[in-house]
């Protein structure tokens, strides 16, 4: 049995020794099997899964890692290789746009804020369908910004930031046993 993880950085584990999904697969005895990239936009995600889904079987369990809505890819034709970027890294101090990137992460999720759903909502009904069509085990993990906002408000004080985030945003070694702790309550093996 293996378990096949998709996602971006934050599943990738990069400033990490460990990913919740490693953790995951130690905890099943499953084979773990790491096909998230370094800043993968959630359609990306979706792509590398319809890729790579003929590989799994229905014994399997497969994570999905969900990033932020506004990250974009796109295949390179110079390089014949995929390339990401976050919307944020676009951006230069003192551009323009800065204030409107800030002003659209803050408010992305309130009631009257932006409503940007087409990167979150098709990627996962793609893969949900796929999943249901050939009988295969899944879950979703919000990751970016879900399970890092929890990492960083964890107990409600400002230490939780610097006890599970290595960085501005991806989880320490501490972050990925907590969103491991997290995820067990949710899985149904």
């Amino acid at each position: 049995m293996k378990l096949f993880q998709y996602g971006c950085s934050v599943s990738l584990g990069e400033e990490a020794t460990i990913c919740y999904g490693q953790l995951i697969a130690e905890q099943y005895n499953f084979t773990f099997v790491q096909l998230s990239e370094s800043s993968a936009s959630n359609p990306h995600i979706a792509l590398k899964f319809c890729e790579t889904y003929k590989d799994i079987t229905p014994e399997d369990f497969i994570i999905f890692g969900w990033s932020h809505p506004n990250r974009q890819s796109w295949f390179n034709n110079r390089t014949q290789k995929w390339e990401h970027m976050n919307y944020i890294q676009g951006k230069q101090p003192g551009s323009a746009l800065v204030n409107s990137c800030k002003d659209y992460l803050v408010n992305q999720f309130e009631p009257n804020g932006y409503m940007e759903k087409l990167h979150t909502w098709y990627p996962r009904h793609i893969v949900e369908m796929t999943c249901k069509v050939n009988n295969l085990r899944y879950m979703h993990v919000d990751c970016v910004p879900g399970m890092v906002g929890k990492l960083g408000a964890t107990g409600g004080n400002s230490n939780a930031k610097s006890k599970y985030i290595a960085d501005h945003l991806h989880p320490n070694n501490d972050g990925h046993r907590y969103i491991f702790e997290l995820l067990k309550k949710e899985i149904n093996l």
